[in-house]
């Protein structure tokens, strides 16, 4: 970790990082997702074991149900030299069989790393359902 400073530059940064990772989803685009990840990423899904490394992002996404978008509620950046930490509350909405839409409620908590070349790349995430819904 090096001494740079952490600006409102880096937050939008994050945000714009975040709100592109979850875009991709929907779009199928899991190269694109995956190049968001740091190599050694871990990720921590509900009620399963931890999901960490490139390969096994891959194969975790692979499995997950067809979603047909992310609405983003709030967002929270904190951050201090090249590590930051975003907080966010979201709707994962689903395609239900009678052709309506599923509403999933949930929240999470990212850390990511500041790159050598700028980029800020996700190294962990976890989430779950918040109060409104079953888990996502």
């Amino acid at each position: 970790m090096t001494d740079s400073q952490f600006t409102q530059d880096d937050i939008d940064r994050i945000v714009k990082t975040f709100r592109e990772t979850l875009l991709d989803i929907p779009e199928e685009r899991f190269d694109d997702w995956l190049a968001h990840w740091t190599e050694d990423a871990r990720l921590m899904p509900p009620g399963m074991a931890d999901v960490v490394g490139h390969d096994a992002l891959t194969q975790w996404m692979s499995a997950w149900p067809a979603i047909k978008r992310f609405d983003v509620l709030d967002t929270d950046v904190e951050g201090q030299g090249d590590l930051a930490v975003l907080i966010c509350h979201f709707i994962r909405v689903l395609a239900a069989a009678d052709g309506g839409e599923i509403e999933q409620y949930g929240r999470q908590v990212l850390k990511l790393r500041r790159q050598p070349d700028g980029r800020w790349l996700i190294a962990a995430a976890i989430f779950n359902a918040d109060h409104r819904s079953g888990a996502p």
